[in-house]
């Protein structure tokens, strides 16, 4: 006969009961979650394991004060949230991000909306990034890259306009996304 699969409901009254064996189930459902989404923000395998941990620890310790209501993945995951932002911030890195999460409107940080507003704060920092690295490019970069990406140029199309063989166009698009990915990689993104 199958074992009956408990709700995050019934397993939080069982952990509020000190049910260690209830405490354990709900781990293994979410470890791997939980664990996805913070290593997502941080390069640092270590880092993220340790931060995962945190999270449960967290949880264990504030079992008797907290009363998530429903599927305990949105708690879970707003913890979790929070001690990557802490993290950042004991880290001073990047930032970006945080002046990002925290200009977010103060109704997008429910729980059930975190995942959208991390999102939200990760499009919002990329577009910064993204955006202080083209005004980095040296002119003529950055004259074919608007070319070819804000009017739609074609390479050929470019290369006569600016006077210039199509394979220095095709050098220099190389070379911002190059610059590009290398900003992104610099930051909280994970590529």
């Amino acid at each position: 006969m199958q074992a009956k699969v408990q709700t995050d409901e019934e397993l939080w009254i069982l952990i509020k009961q000190h049910d260690s064996s209830a405490f354990a189930k709900l781990y293994l459902r979410y470890l791997n979650p939980v664990f996805t989404e913070i290593h997502k923000r941080i390069r640092d395998r270590d880092q993220a394991e340790d931060l995962t941990q945190e999270v449960f620890l967290s949880l264990w310790e504030k079992r008797m004060t907290s009363n998530p209501i429903g599927s305990l993945y949105p708690y879970v995951y707003g913890m979790a949230v929070n001690k990557v932002f802490n993290y950042f911030r004991s880290s001073k890195i990047p930032a970006n991000f945080i002046d990002a999460w925290e200009s977010l409107p103060e109704d997008i940080a429910q729980l059930t909306a975190l995942p959208d507003a991390f999102k939200a704060a990760e499009i919002i920092e990329m577009e910064a990034l993204l955006k202080q690295e083209h005004e980095s490019l040296p002119e003529k970069m950055r004259r074919v890259y608007e070319l070819r990406y804000e009017k739609q140029l074609s390479i050929a199309e470019i290369a006569e306009g600016l006077s210039i063989s199509p394979n220095t166009v095709h050098n220099q698009l190389k070379e911002v996304r190059r610059r590009f990915k290398a900003a992104l990689r610099k930051s909280s993104f994970l590529w």
